[in-house]
């Protein structure tokens, strides 16, 4: 997941270089089966970019207006998320927690493993996010 510009121009960059790789024409000398194998992972590798640019850019522009975690451990990207819709950085993030900036680095760098449940309710309150619990029993 892209959670800061800096890791959003890069992807970009990265995305591009897979383009020009997979139009540059095939590597003499290497066997078809090996030159089919690097492309279809180029394509692979350039598709997991472009869809994680496409994502980052939608939450930028404010089209994803409501975020699901599937686990109590999806609940730190959704806060990462959320973070990047309401276009604030890890920096302004920080002030508004009175946090030093390392600390909500650090924070997402784990997307938020190990925090205390108040302190994620302090950073959901500082996103202005309204968060409701689902607790769903499996049968059996």
């Amino acid at each position: 997941m892209i959670t800061n510009q800096r890791q959003y121009l890069f992807a970009q960059s990265q995305a591009e270089r897979f383009r020009q790789a997979l139009a540059a024409p095939d590597v003499q000398g290497l066997h078809p089966k090996a030159a089919k194998a690097m492309r279809a992972g180029l394509h692979s590798q350039l598709d997991d970019l472009e869809a994680e640019v496409a994502e980052y850019d939608a939450l930028r522009q404010g089209k994803i207006t409501s975020l699901e975690a599937e686990s109590i451990v999806g609940i730190g990207a959704a806060l990462i998320k959320a973070r990047i819709v309401r276009n604030l950085t890890q920096k302004e993030l920080a002030e508004r927690l009175e946090l030093a900036e390392q600390q909500v680095q650090r924070y997402e760098a784990t997307q938020y493993r190990g925090v205390a449940a108040e302190r994620l309710q302090q950073v959901a309150d500082a996103l202005r996010l309204r968060v409701r619990e689902v607790f769903t029993l499996e049968p059996g």
